[in-house]
């Protein structure tokens, strides 16, 4: 009996298990939008796999690949065959004198040497262009969303030092009012410290206004209100990593969407040119015909064939020198863009070099070296050794090096992203080259 009790639990769990991961493996895997929502602090790369996910505008750059693509396919088609009918009009009603006289005919042009080619491989340039729209689109948007989120996180650790400072203000305060009522410092001490802390209310309500309009900006890119709440921003920035490997050299310029893109162009205007120079060869359009009008019934079907004639040579020429005009331009406009692609590269990195170095000066250099003077000062204060003034001057540097290894470190994050930007990182597939 035990032993069958023992079965019977085991057998129940079993089920148990196999229902709860059944059900698990049934529900639908939280998204990055939920995922960024739900986190306790706003994490960098969920707000943007987030804004990936839920932006309109890359949506529409999605659609707009996908209209090309579709162009892409009907393009080099062959037209719609034409059927066309004619009629006796006197015929009609008197078919005890006449036989009713009607034509029907069937047509189909045929594009000849290669004429249906050369649009397909315009076309299909042409989508390969909107991909790299698309895939520009999505570097974009990821570094305006990188952007945004720490002009977020600069206005949050600004409102945090400004608590920093107001506190250690007030302690001042206290201060030089134990020191007036001794009698061994003037009342203007407590009032400059009063405009201090005045000043320091006044910031506070600019940081908290910039922190909202990163908020509604960081929404407006999530497509939600602008007054939505967020998660706040993580409480620091991860060192900058002198070990990481950045890509340099001329060739990282060719994943670019822009580069790629012009070459797109120059593609298709290629194939515009060879379309242009193949109007001087004929069409060929096919003809069935059935004439009721024919006493001879052998004579009613028949079969023929037309022929297109570009004489109008000048018209053609002309056609011709524009494509070629155009295919001249649109490389000439590549090469720009490569150059142009290189320079924003270098660029790129040497900011991401220039603010590590100066993440290092302030953190290593300038922010002890200002803590220690506050502390020197302020021993010095208590001991009337000098003024309140001097006090103050050392505690708005103490804020500004605080506020500056934040920004320095928002900077070279910024100038990273500005990197990764600038050699396509993460800029999504590749657009298919048709060749």
């Amino acid at each position: 009996m035990a032993s069958r009790h023992l079965w019977l639990a085991a057998a129940v769990a079993a089920i148990g298990t196999l229902w709860s991961f059944s059900a698990a493996s049934a529900a639908p895997a939280a998204s990055s939008f939920d995922s960024l929502l739900a986190g306790a602090a706003m994490k960098p790369d969920l707000l943007e796999r987030a804004v990936l996910e839920r932006n309109p505008t890359l949506a529409a750059a999605a659609a707009a690949v996908d209209e090309a693509k579709a162009r892409a396919d009907a393009a080099g088609s062959l037209m719609s065959p034409m059927l066309d009918g004619m009629v006796a009009p006197r015929a009609l009603g008197n078919e005890d004198v006449v036989a009713p006289g009607y034509q029907i005919g069937l047509s189909q042009t045929l594009p000849l040497f290669g004429k249906r080619g050369a649009e397909r491989s315009a076309a299909k340039a042409e989508a390969r262009a909107a991909g790299e729209d698309l895939r520009s689109a999505r570097l974009d948007l990821v570094r305006e969303a990188r952007t945004l989120y720490y002009s977020y996180f600069l206005a949050a650790r600004g409102l945090e030092v400004n608590r920093e400072l107001g506190d250690l203000l007030q302690r001042f305060r206290s201060i030089a009012v134990e020191k007036y009522a001794a009698g061994t410092a003037g009342q203007q001490d407590a009032l400059q410290a009063d405009v201090e802390l005045a000043m320091l209310d006044h910031e506070s309500v600019v940081l908290a206004r910039d922190r909202r309009i990163a908020r509604a900006k960081l929404n407006a890119m999530l497509h939600r209100g602008p007054a939505e709440e967020l998660p706040e921003p993580l409480d620091s920035i991860p060192d900058a990593m002198e070990g990481e490997e950045l890509a340099v050299g001329p060739d990282v310029s060719a994943m670019r969407p822009d580069v790629r893109r012009a070459v797109a162009e120059r593609d298709a205007r290629a194939a515009e040119l060879s379309l242009a120079e193949k109007q001087r060869v004929p069409d060929l359009n096919l003809v069935a015909r059935y004439d009721a009008m024919w006493a001879e019934h052998e004579m009613r079907p028949t079969v023929g064939a037309e022929l297109s004639l570009p004489f109008l040579f000048g018209r053609v020429g002309a056609s011709e020198r524009e494509a070629r005009a155009g295919l001249e331009r649109r490389e000439q406009e590549r090469l720009a863009t490569v150059d142009r692609a290189r320079l924003e590269i270098e660029e790129a990195l040497a900011r991401v070099q220039e603010t590590r170095h100066e993440i290092h000066v302030i953190e290593s250099r300038v922010l002890p070296a200002t803590e220690r003077a506050l502390a020197s000062i302020r021993t010095a204060y208590e001991s009337n050794r000098t003024d309140f003034n001097a006090l103050l001057n050392a505690e708005r540097d103490l804020a500004r090096a605080r506020l500056d290894g934040q920004r320095a470190r928002v900077a070279y994050r910024l100038a990273l992203a500005d990197y990764e930007r600038a050699v396509a990182r993460d800029a999504g597939p590749v657009a298919e080259d048709p060749r």
